[in-house]
């Protein structure tokens, strides 16, 4: 598998400071082209969150690739979005440590990633269709078991709606995975 990383990859590609992110975004940063941040579970939660009802509404018929760093992350209620998503969508891909059984579904693939690889210290959801395109990722600068209660790990990230960086984004996660 590719030795890919969205954050080592992209983070440099977006101008400015990474700004604190402690509530739930703004309307101006959630309007922003991009934006460098840094922040905990529960804000990359809601940002997913918005993404995801976004292809749930629109039904744009896009490659959806996410990652959870462990697919056992990957549980209700965001899997049964994810199920949802996957009604309309090309694709899913959803990537992470294969340390949970997940449920078939013909327009699903899961993506073991294999122990080191750097994705797995990442957390991101890119959506890239002809009418939508959109992402976050976010490196876990903690790492899990370090916090008593996980949604204390603290992120550093970006998200974006510019074209190129997303198209980026789908090109180097396009390549891990398998033929």
């Amino acid at each position: 598998m590719k030795n890919v990383s969205l954050y080592r990859d992209l983070f440099g590609q977006v101008e400015g400071e990474a700004q604190r992110v402690t509530g739930m975004l703004s309307r101006a940063e959630l309007d922003s082209p991009s934006l460098k941040y840094e922040t905990k579970v529960p804000q990359l939660e809601y940002m997913c969150l918005i993404m995801e009802n976004m292809v749930i509404t629109k039904k744009p018929k896009a490659l959806i690739y996410a990652g959870f760093q462990k697919l056992s992350r990957c549980v209700e209620p965001v899997l049964e979005r994810f199920m949802a998503m996957a009604e309309s969508a090309e694709k899913v891909y959803i990537f992470g440590e294969n340390d949970k059984d997940m449920p078939a579904h013909p327009n699903i693939e899961y993506i073991a990633l294999p122990e080191g690889h750097p994705l797995i210290r990442e957390w991101f959801l890119v959506i890239h269709a002809p009418t939508m395109k959109m992402m976050m990722t976010a490196y876990d600068l903690d790492g899990f078991g370090t916090h008593e209660v996980e949604e204390g790990r603290n992120f550093r990230g970006i998200k974006s709606i510019q074209p190129k960086l997303v198209d980026q984004a789908a090109a180097l996660l396009e390549g891990c995975v398998p033929a």
